[in-house]
């Protein structure tokens, strides 16, 4: 993909195109036919039948097919121009357009591709979880007596638990992978810069306030979007195979629950680059523990108090239970209160040079 673009935003994106294309044929696959998840390298692993057939066919194509992709990648090195990539950059306008009259609508013109792909990514992510409800709601067809002994109430509020158990679990894939196009955007500030990007926003009469807004305002609008529409999608999906769907005010717990922690981690992102811009990459362990410790922990046997040493530890277990609207609010203002630090910082630093 670095060859195939002359810039690593675009590089990053058709990457981020081809990664949800092969997930999306292993998804296809894997409900219409198994057999057929060989065209996804995500089915070879599958196919390798660890601790049962142990079938070594897959790491020899991946090699090949590492091979030849690198192969393929010298050759494309070695026959495009300098600083150009094999796709041409198309040209711009003589004159830009009156959508493009501030710093936000320019980094919206900017992020426009890493929007929509995140946003669909998410939703069809939320789909995929989502379609596979009924299955995991069904857990007394197994034992017909049980569900005959229960009666038809008892056995589908069984049900139901288990699905707002698997949803809370999925809630915390979802306010992580949102949490990720929202804390690039707030840390491409000192990026962007870094390149001599802004150079000429920062020749104009704008002030620090309004460049760092934009940057806030964009990064708020994805992650909110990202989280939304994967508990949708999640949603959507889960209303056609359910017997006994669940309403949408049940999952948008995890969206009114998960967002004020999502901001606070971005929070924390914001105060890094305003503070530490050269070392703000050390934001991203935040969310990488908080998706190990939650999502993992159980597993690992981590203890209850190390949950809480990431925000999203802090949320109750949405969409089973309620929400805890005192810590919503709280998260709310702490959030506001690392935006506001993280401009202060922001505002007093030199700026970012090579």
């Amino acid at each position: 993909m670095a060859q195939l673009s002359d810039n690593a935003r675009g590089a990053t994106m058709l990457s981020y195109l081809v990664l949800a294309l092969l997930y999306l044929v292993r998804m296809m696959t894997d409900v219409s036919n198994p057999d057929y998840t060989l065209w996804s390298p995500f089915g070879w692993i599958e196919k390798l039948s660890v601790y049962d057939q142990n079938n070594w066919w897959p790491l020899f194509a991946m090699l090949v097919v590492s091979l030849v992709t690198i192969a393929v990648t010298f050759y494309a090195y070695a026959h495009r121009d300098v600083t150009a990539g094999l796709i041409a950059t198309r040209s711009g306008r003589k004159r830009a357009s009156v959508l493009l009259a501030g710093p936000f609508s320019l980094i919206f013109r900017l992020e426009r591709t890493s929007f929509f792909v995140w946003m669909i990514g998410m939703f069809v992510l939320g789909v995929s979880y989502g379609s596979i409800f009924g299955t995991v709601g069904d857990i007394m067809k197994s034992n017909p007596a049980m569900a005959g002994l229960l009666g038809e109430n008892a056995v589908n509020a069984a049900n139901q638990t288990v699905i707002l158990n698997f949803a809370a679990l999925l809630s915390i894939v979802f306010v992580v992978l949102g949490t990720v196009p929202t804390m690039q955007i707030v840390l491409k500030l000192n990026g962007d810069e870094r390149k001599g990007w802004l150079e000429q926003i920062h020749a104009k009469s704008i002030s620090r306030l309004h460049l760092y807004c934009s940057y806030v305002v964009m990064a708020l609008i994805t992650g909110t979007l990202a989280l939304l529409l994967g508990i949708l999608g999640m949603y959507a999906a889960g209303q056609s195979v359910m017997d006994s769907p669940l309403p949408l005010s049940r999952f948008l717990r995890s969206f009114y629950g998960y967002l004020p922690a999502l901001l606070v981690t971005v929070g924390i992102g914001a105060v890094l680059a305003g503070l530490l811009p050269r070392l703000q990459s050390i934001s991203w362990i935040v969310p990488i523990y908080g998706f190990i410790s939650l999502y993992l922990g159980e597993l690992l046997g981590l203890p209850k108090w190390s949950l809480k040493l990431t925000p999203y530890g802090w949320i109750n277990k949405v969409p089973l239970h309620n929400v805890q609207w005192n810590m919503t609010w709280e998260f709310l203002v702490l959030a506001l209160v690392l935006f506001i630090i993280g401009f202060i910082f922001y505002r007093r630093r030199d700026m970012v040079e090579n």
